[in-house]
């Protein structure tokens, strides 16, 4: 019989003690059960220090009633989260989370059979603290390193299981044992009925990991992703041709893995961004690895093959950024999320296209910087994405060159924030005013933007150079 290592003992933490304590009183058994425990054999570090998240499991039930209780007691945030299924939540001003379950089963080891997977069924009881109860050989699937379903019912209980399979395989670096695969399989269609509040969730999660891609490679070979994004459906169709070494379905698979590999590469400053939250839950990491995958789902409706035997995709950017904003609104993403994504879609191919015609100007690297703004990082990891995955092994003098490039932009979007940020403008938006005689609105706007251009690539040195090129700009831009 496995135990808890000493360090992630629950006694330890005064609110467990509170709770327990709690439970005596009203007469109650509480068992800790799922992340907490699996961690805690796992030594996994989320399983150490503060906050903490467990989940109690409450016999024979009324688990509403007690967490508010709890709440009451530890003067925390009381959440419904489900009053059919007897589950609510109680948050604390220290960001501890405590989850409670009825114990609808009626007993224990009936409960625990209908839970999702084994390692997730491990139980704590303060009754017997030295050991874990394991009904289901949990503690053997964690040495052996895989995600198994407790039961075929367990995903047409809830199909969202399919997706938790990849998300705990990824999270952990388990592989998911061959039965399970065959029922996720099996039941991959019954995600339909999933709310898709909740499949959004489950994915941006996954992403979130630095595993996710080879678990989004399995989901395409089981047919899952199509599941999820009918867009990709049309995809498989695309074959692969003579400048890309995949078909295109593949091809975008292989873009979000290649897209997390390369955000392992990027410096510490673009980390920084990468883990900025777009809205609750969900990092511009994983949405970057998402707008990886469809990226080019405007490409099928735009594929011609010339009488050459050319393959030309003319126009998919544009057209695969307009189909962002069904997907996204069937998807439940929050707006930031669907901009976010739809942006990166949009100018996935702005990159290289900026050295197709040679070097570029300083003043064409300052528009391109302008254009793109704070997404730069994640854009260029998309290009690069894009490129790895469309050569494949091949091209190396070719490929170490235009890798080469797009770092540069990377390194140089930093020179130019500095430079941006150290300017002094030589001109306000009241001088520019007062030398016009114009009144305020969106040309003061563009005319100071023209000038920050201006000053920043050392056209204008000084104030009246600034003054002299307003009244040059206004004349053929807004006077003829």
């Amino acid at each position: 019989m496995a135990a808890l290592p000493q360090q992630y003992d629950p006694l330890t933490y005064p609110a467990v003690q509170k709770i327990l304590q709690l439970a005596d009183q009203r007469a109650c058994k509480l068992y800790i059960v799922g992340g907490y425990v699996r961690d805690a054999l796992l030594s996994r570090s989320n399983a150490t220090g503060a906050p903490k998240d467990f989940d109690f499991m409450v016999m024979p039930g009324g688990a509403v009633d007690f967490a508010r209780a709890v709440s009451d007691m530890l003067v925390g945030h009381f959440v419904l989260l489900d009053a059919t299924n007897d589950t609510a939540r109680v948050v604390t001003d220290t960001g501890e989370y405590f989850d409670f379950a009825g114990c609808v089963g009626g007993s224990l080891e009936t409960d625990i059979k209908r839970r999702d997977f084994s390692i997730n069924a491990l139980v704590w009881d303060s009754a017997q603290p030295d050991e874990v109860v394991d009904l289901v050989g949990g503690v053997s699937d964690i040495a052996r390193k895989q995600v198994r379903a407790i039961s075929e019912q367990s995903f047409i209980d809830d199909p969202l299981r399919v997706l938790r399979a990849y998300r705990f395989a990824a999270l952990l670096h388990f592989d998911i044992d061959e039965s399970t695969n065959s029922y996720m399989r099996k039941h991959a269609a019954l995600l339909k009925q999933v709310a898709a509040e909740r499949i959004s969730s489950e994915l941006f999660l996954m992403l979130e990991t630095n595993a996710a891609g080879k678990q989004v490679k399995a989901m395409g070979e089981a047919g899952i992703l199509e599941e999820i994004f009918s867009e990709l459906k049309e995809t498989r169709r695309v074959t692969k041709n003579a400048f890309h070494h995949l078909a295109l379905f593949d091809h975008s698979v292989e873009t979000l893995v290649q897209s997390e590999l390369a955000m392992m590469q990027m410096p510490d400053w673009a980390q920084e961004s990468f883990a900025q939250s777009l809205s609750a839950g969900v990092t511009r990491r994983a949405a970057t690895k998402l707008a990886g995958l469809i990226h080019d789902i405007g490409k099928p409706d735009t594929w011609i093959v010339t009488d050459e035997g050319k393959h030309t995709f003319i126009g998919h950017d544009k057209l695969g950024a307009e189909m962002c904003e069904p997907l996204a609104r069937r998807l439940k993403w929050a707006k930031p999320v669907e901009r976010f994504v739809e942006k990166l879609v949009r100018w996935h191919l702005r990159p290289g296209h900026l050295f197709q015609q040679g070097e570029p100007t300083d003043k064409a690297k300052y528009r391109f910087y302008k254009t793109i703004g704070d997404e730069l990082p994640e854009l260029i990891v998309l290009a690069l994405a894009d490129f790895r995955s469309t050569c494949g092994p091949g091209l190396q003098d070719g490929r170490r060159e235009a890798e080469g490039k797009l770092q540069e932009l990377l390194h140089n979007f930093t020179v130019y924030n500095v430079g941006k940020a150290k300017e002094s403008r030589y001109l306000n938006g009241s001088e520019i005013m007062d030398i016009l005689g114009i009144k305020p609105g969106q040309v003061v706007g563009e005319l100071l933007d023209d000038l920050l251009e201006a000053q920043t690539l050392g056209e204008i040195k000084n104030h009246d150079e600034a003054a002299l090129l307003a009244r040059k700009l206004y004349q053929e831009k807004y006077c003829r």
